[in-house]
């Protein structure tokens, strides 16, 4: 079968979010149908190393990118980013004039409000008329293109919203959530969690609290830094890890408001990325409950339940919330004030940690795991 063209206009260098779903997909459809996935990024910037499942090749020039459809014939064109909703129509066009079969496949990872959401003053005006432009070319994007992936039930009747009521029976749309290749063994989690601690020099009990991310205004870093100060204030054998960008203020800045010194800062490649979060308890995922996280289904999600860890989130995210409730996976809600509770909590998944790791992986192989999830939404559309 011909390779997957995917048009994009993202740093494919990162390690965010929407860069390593990308790469986890096409590593899984790789795996499951022999499918290579070939990216153009558009926008000129950074491109990632190549892997046997997914290559980079570098455009701007549109003449490039249809002799490449002309002479590969790929089975399906993703797009995603809000530049490449403006190669829809272009390739569109290609392939009808080609006669070649093809689907069209918008990757739609997140809301158009995010922009807007998260910005204020002069930035919010200049997101707003963004936001409006990228609004109009995703509408005619809908209505050309076959379908959509999406990663939450929110963000598929998000998109539905946008169709014409003519065409909504012919556009299809797949939830492939943000999820993991590989299920974490029991064993490995703990080889692990007791090889970083003794790096660490804390001991098993040590009650290790951990942000993952990008320090951006809307992943909650400074109310999760308060979270933590309170949780320090009344209890002695707790330490936290910040895997996060490091620079020298925010260093600073640990250190002021964790003077005992019971932290670590460090910013992680994917190749160590498992190993260290295996080491902590519990993963904290914050948001504001707004219409960007409404829909989105986060990476660190899943991360945190495939390492093991009690995730402490909010309802601001009703997919992930709602199948911690549904699979009976004990949590923690940031939104609750009752510390005795939550550190009860904490320590039941201490002294049952063997247990909660088989429900995680239990969960994971049900509801996260790529091979499952495409298996199930790619058979519509090859």
């Amino acid at each position: 079968m011909d390779d997957i063209l995917l048009i994009t206009n993202a740093d494919m260098s990162q390690q965010s979010g929407d860069v390593v779903l990308v790469n986890r997909r096409a590593r899984e459809i790789f795996n499951l149908y022999n499918i290579k996935t070939v990216c153009f990024t558009v926008k000129g910037g950074i491109n990632g190393t190549d892997y046997e499942y997914l290559k980079y090749l570098g455009s701007n020039s549109k003449k490039e990118i249809k002799e490449y459809v002309n002479k590969k014939k790929p089975c399906v064109i993703i797009f995603y980013g809000n530049r490449a909703l403006m190669y829809v129509s272009f390739l569109r066009k290609i392939t009808i004039d080609s006669k070649i079969e093809c689907k069209l496949i918008l990757d739609l990872q997140g809301a158009l409000e995010e922009g807007i959401e998260h910005s204020q003053g002069i930035n919010y005006i200049k997101n707003l008329a963004r936001f409006y432009v990228r609004k109009y070319l995703l509408k005619k994007a809908v209505r050309i293109a076959n379908g959509a992936f999406v990663v939450s039930d929110e963000m598929r009747k998000y998109c539905e919203k946008l169709l014409p009521q003519s065409i909504r029976n012919d556009f299809q749309t797949y939830k492939i959530r943000c999820g993991v290749n590989e299920v974490i063994s029991t064993n490995q989690k703990l080889e692990w969690r007791n090889e970083i601690r003794r790096e660490w020099n804390i001991d098993n009990d040590t009650v290790v609290m951990v942000f993952s991310g990008y320090r951006k205004k809307w992943q909650k870093i400074d109310e999760t830094i308060e979270l933590f100060k309170e949780y320090d204030s009344k209890h002695d054998n707790v330490f936290f890890a910040f895997f996060c960008n490091v620079d020298q203020s925010f260093i600073d800045r640990l250190k002021i408001e964790f003077p005992k010194g019971n932290y670590t800062l460090k910013f992680l490649s994917f190749d160590e990325y498992y190993k260290y979060l295996c080491a902590c308890d519990v993963g904290f995922l914050i948001r504001d409950y707004n219409i960007t996280n409404k829909v989105a289904f986060p990476n660190k999600f899943s991360d945190y339940l495939n390492a093991g860890l009690m995730v402490a989130t909010n309802k601001a995210l009703p997919e992930s919330y709602s199948i911690l409730l549904k699979e009976k996976i004990d949590f923690i809600d940031t939104d609750s004030t009752n510390l005795d509770l939550i550190y009860r909590k904490i320590h039941n998944r201490q002294n049952e940690i063997i247990s909660f790791y088989k429900k995680t992986e239990m969960l994971c192989n049900k509801e996260l795991k790529y091979s499952s999830q495409i298996e199930k939404e790619m058979n519509h559309v090859f």
